[in-house]
């Protein structure tokens, strides 16, 4: 890795990207082994989370034939008959999320998890749990699959840690449809709060250095929930309904959305995302329970659209609003994770109707996802260097013979992120660098460090691949631009 003294920027070669996936890719396997007996399994299990990608649709057909396979059977027989445990899988994610996915250093708030749900839409009515219920990506009741994620945030990523798919009540009672599906017979029907408890439980026995934990509505009018946070010594931003009661310290309750009329407003930003900083205007006030409060959030397009949190930190912990405040923006990073779910690695696209392979398959696209970002964050310097192993050679003979007018710098992946405005009338520079690498393209530029170590594409080809990740990016940093500019603007007026 170098710098680029004109673009004041580290940058990384081809041979970086594929030097750092053959590193992620030793542990991916190491871990695959430790949880199926068979090689076979775990390598076509390999095969499936390398092929998951942006380009591949995440049915056994087309995985299979992005991983190099002569048929589907091995794909079909990973999430079917093939014998392994996706929950030994599952309890390997939140170490796995913790080596590769560090804290920032001097960030108060620290790492944390965030938890929601989103969903499959389904046709039909065979695949395991699906039933009409209410699908968060549509906001309308839909036919669908839900799964509540438990997503591992800090403030260099977030990644999925932990999941279960709930099973509606209807399915619950219906012991033929279940084994039909495939749904254990031991398996009973759980609130998602009470799956949302059985994952901190998970999660805090694994050692997961969590300081805070953050949900939506849903789960955020539980009460046990929030005990179960508080007992394990974290800090909680709860998103909760308006009519929800809260006792002021005077004792007296009230619904939520009458503390608006005595509310102090301030204006803040809880983080900046993908558009520029997300202000809004804030209010907090304390309850009858020590150390927790009722915050107010007032969005400055819409001030009749209110969204109320009941917060507490633990003894010792900063209770301030501007705590607060940040840990509500950084439940947010849950629903990129749910981006990069389905964008990237196409997880709401399986077919699969069984239990066992719905929870399969969600399982290895939680590696997938983890596996991006550990090469991200690898190229990109934010984590230590992963364990050296064998990088392939690549094959020269194999690639075209007319590639003398590539040079070394036509092949170089520019690093560091393009510059925001600092005030709304800032003029964009004229030729604005390049965006901080996504977990998207760093899985597209894996997989052109995969077929050049195998010769498969020409420098030529390469070059031109790259040109084109640079255009991506460098069109995405404009944007990123142009919508902190109107943000500022909004806020300063």
């Amino acid at each position: 890795m170098t710098n680029n003294n004109d673009d004041t920027a580290a940058v990384a070669s081809i041979e970086d990207v594929a030097d750092r996936t053959a590193r992620a890719d030793a542990q991916v396997r190491n871990i695959l082994r430790g949880v199926m007996a068979q090689r076979r399994s775990a390598g076509a299990a390999f095969d499936y989370v390398a092929a998951l990608s942006p380009g591949t649709k995440a049915n056994c057909w087309s995985i299979a034939e992005s991983a190099g396979h002569e048929g589907w059977g091995r794909m079909q027989g990973l999430l079917g008959s093939y014998r392994w445990g996706w929950a030994d899988l599952r309890a390997a994610l939140p170490a796995l999320a913790v080596a590769w996915i560090p804290d920032a250093d001097g960030d108060l708030i620290g790492p944390g998890i965030a938890i929601d749900e989103t969903a499959q839409l389904k046709h039909g009515d065979a695949t395991a749990c699906v039933a009409p219920q209410h699908a968060g990506c549509t906001g309308k009741a839909e036919n669908c699959v839900t799964t509540v994620f438990s997503a591992y945030v800090t403030a260099h990523g977030q990644a999925w840690a932990d999941f279960d798919v709930y099973m509606p009540d209807r399915w619950a009672r219906d012991l033929p449809r279940r084994r039909a599906a495939g749904i254990p017979d031991d398996l009973e029907f759980a609130t998602k709060p009470q799956l949302a408890m059985r994952q901190l439980d998970r999660l805090t026995a694994a050692g997961l250095p969590a300081r805070w934990v953050a949900f939506d509505e849903v789960y955020g009018r539980s009460e046990k929930l929030r005990k179960k946070a508080a007992k394990g010594g974290l800090a909680y931003v709860a998103i909760i309904p308006c009519d929800y009661q809260v006792t002021l310290p005077s004792g007296t309750a009230i619904r939520a959305d009458q503390a608006v009329k005595d509310a102090v407003f301030e204006r803040r930003s809880c983080g900046n995302g993908s558009k520029g900083p997300r202000c809004s205007d804030w209010a907090m006030t304390a309850t009858a329970t020590a150390g927790q409060s009722l915050l107010i959030r007032r969005l400055i397009s819409r001030p009749d659209q209110l969204t109320f949190y009941l917060c507490w930190a633990p003894p010792g912990r900063p209770a301030t609003m501007t705590c607060f405040i940040t840990i509500a923006g950084r439940r947010w990073p849950a629903e990129e994770t749910f981006k990069t779910g389905k964008d990237v690695l196409g997880w709401d696209q399986c077919q699969a109707r069984t239990w066992d392979a719905t929870c399969r398959h969600t399982a290895l696209s939680a590696l997938a996802q983890l596996r991006g970002i550990a090469i991200r964050n690898a190229v990109c310097g934010l984590t230590g260097l992963l364990p050296a192993t064998a990088v392939p050679a690549r094959d020269s003979s194999a690639a075209a013979g007319h590639d003398t007018t590539i040079s070394d710098a036509d092949l170089r992946i520019p690093l560091g992120d393009a510059p925001v405005p600092a005030h709304a009338c800032q003029p964009r520079p004229r030729r604005i660098g390049l965006i901080r690498l996504s977990v998207a393209e760093t899985a597209r530029l894996t997989r052109l460090a995969s077929q050049y170590a195998a010769g498969l594409i020409s420098r030529a080809r390469l070059a031109f691949a790259l040109r084109w990740s640079a255009r991506r990016r460098r069109h995405q940093a404009a944007a990123r631009w142009h919508h902190h500019s109107a943000r500022l603007l909004a806020a300063a007026t």
